[in-house]
């Protein structure tokens, strides 16, 4: 069943989990920063209020309201080391490395993520409906490699065939900003 749900960055950057609008509205307005519970632990998170979307109930996570005070990687980050991971501050851009491919006649972009989040395909699915807009409707693979550099990848299965041969260090890799 899907609900609507708001994004909630981790304290400091590396997941986003979900947390049912209707829990978030119960809190006060000045409550950005939440403990999300995460299996038997309540992790440091920050919410976006400013955009709500429809979630598998399955992702929802509890959370209650926390301050700032009590979690100081929350402190704004400088607006010269950006983190797509993390809520852009006002002025500051977000970046992501990406690589533009054209195989058999299909473009795509392969974008780079942490392999939890491209082994999880309901997270996975969500970041490249959020992606996909970006990168002017072009189809999004994602791409994460464990600690020896193998790549996994998430994306349409006929993609992921093609780019089977693709050796990683031979992509054109490049930093994308977001603002």
């Amino acid at each position: 069943m899907a609900v609507w749900a708001y994004e909630c960055k981790s304290c400091p950057a590396g997941s986003v989990w979900w947390v049912a609008r209707s829990r978030i509205d119960e809190l006060q307005l000045a409550s950005n920063v939440l403990r999300v519970k995460v299996g038997k632990d309540w992790r440091c998170a920050v919410v976006d209020r400013t955009h709500a979307v429809e979630v598998e109930s399955q992702l929802l996570r509890e959370a209650v309201a926390s301050d700032v005070d009590d979690c100081p990687d929350c402190a704004p980050r400088p607006a010269d080391a950006p983190d797509v991971e993390s809520a852009p501050q006002a002025g500051a851009a977000a970046s992501l490395q990406a690589a533009a491919i054209s195989l058999a006649g299909r473009r795509m972009m392969v974008v780079l993520a942490r392999l939890d989040l491209v082994q999880n395909p309901g997270e996975a699915e969500m970041l490249i409906a959020d992606l996909r807009p970006r990168f002017g409707s072009v189809d999004i693979v994602l791409m994460g490699q464990d600690d020896d550099g193998m790549p996994h990848y998430h994306g349409d299965a006929e993609l992921l065939s093609l780019l089977a041969g693709v050796p990683v260090d031979r992509m054109p890799w490049k930093a994308y900003a977001f603002g």
